[in-house]
């Protein structure tokens, strides 16, 4: 079994046997007798221990001398192997594990399971939350999967100095993030040009700020089209429909002078305290 000064070096944190059982209860209790599921880096097996009898499974193990404690715990096959080049037997209908935490080591894992994953097919790895840090590059992770995640007790793992959640990444058409709020609205927001992005940790914060904001500085009055102009680059949100939020906000909180020409209600801009 592999030491603390060994785990820490290689980022490997062995699961324990209850919360392995625990997850796949909760997670994968759709598994049956026709899939078929992978533990990569399996070490000493706690999830191909997890997975029902009657579901197959393989655990691959770089390390040949390890390798042979899963065979024995728990009668499964275990192929001696690097899961990121490795041939499989059969097509796997999901990937479950404990992951080395490492940032380049996980993205080649995923990389891989997309690879192997039959549609539909299922990633479910314990993983430090630092893995979710980054807004853009989480929200590239949803190019390529749906993504959940949950929190799980730190201390599950003795001597881990950082949070940890159960992620699935399915491979499937609808793009879901459930469980990572701003992340689309951050990675949208670091792609505008920095005046803009400092604009928007400032505020104004909302269409009702913005629309009241551009008429301001356009003397009090302006064109529906110049009020778009304005709020285009400085939108609060990536609302696809923002133009019909900008009318609504007009024709609710500013003065109609003209066709499609807009005023402040008055001297203090009551816009400004329009809708968000």
């Amino acid at each position: 079994m592999p030491t603390q000064d060994t785990t820490k070096r290689l980022g490997q944190y062995m699961t324990p046997a209850w919360a392995a059982e625990a997850l796949v209860r909760a997670h994968l209790r759709h598994l049956d007798s026709d899939d078929f599921v992978v533990e990569p880096s399996c070490g000493i097996g706690r999830f191909l221990q997890a997975i029902p009898g009657h579901v197959p499974v393989t655990g691959i193990e770089i390390d040949p001398v390890l390798a042979q404690q899963p065979r024995e715990i728990t009668g499964r096959e275990v192929i001696c192997g690097d899961f990121r080049t490795i041939d499989l037997p059969h097509q796997p209908t999901a990937i479950v594990g404990n992951p080395p935490f490492s940032t380049s080591t996980i993205e080649q894992f995923l990389d891989r399971s997309h690879d192997l994953l039959t549609k539909d097919g299922r990633v479910a790895f314990v993983l430090p939350a630092y893995f979710f840090q980054n807004a853009r590059r989480t929200v590239r992770y949803s190019e390529q999967w749906s993504l959940t995640q949950e929190m799980l007790p730190r201390n599950l793992f003795q001597g881990l100095q950082y949070p940890l959640v159960f992620a699935t990444f399915t491979k499937d058409k609808k793009r879901l993030m459930v469980g990572f709020a701003l992340y689309d609205e951050l990675a949208y927001l670091q792609e505008l040009p920095k005046e803009t992005q400092d604009a928007m940790r400032e505020g104004p914060a909302t269409w009702g700020e913005l629309v009241g904001e551009a008429l301001a500085r356009m003397g009090g009055e302006a064109t529906l089209r110049e009020i778009y102009n304005y709020v285009a680059d400085r939108r609060p949100t990536a609302n696809p429909a923002w133009r019909e939020q900008v009318r609504k906000v007009c024709q609710q909180k500013a003065k109609r002078i003209g066709r499609g020409r807009y005023a402040s209600q008055s001297p203090a801009n009551t816009v400004r305290t329009g809708a968000a």
